[in-house]
């Protein structure tokens, strides 16, 4: 993984959106293609996760990583 892609506890922005997310897992880490499952930031917390593909992975930038932002 690079600077550029989110790691677990990172919050991240969907670009198009403005939506805030945080990563929870990086399903197949170690593989050529790793999903990374993001739950809203707001909301009830059994909602579903969404699932990122690399190629996708475009449309969401790090607002900030672990540890330094605050979960409300």
């Amino acid at each position: 993984m690079n600077d550029t892609h989110p790691e677990v506890g990172d919050l991240v922005v969907a670009v198009a959106t403005g939506t805030q997310w945080v990563c929870t897992d990086i399903a197949g880490a170690k593989t050529r293609r790793p999903v990374w499952l993001l739950r809203p930031r707001y909301g009830a917390a059994g909602r579903e996760q969404l699932r990122v593909e690399r190629d996708d992975l475009v449309s969401y930038a790090v607002a900030a990583r672990r540890g330094e932002w605050i979960q409300p």
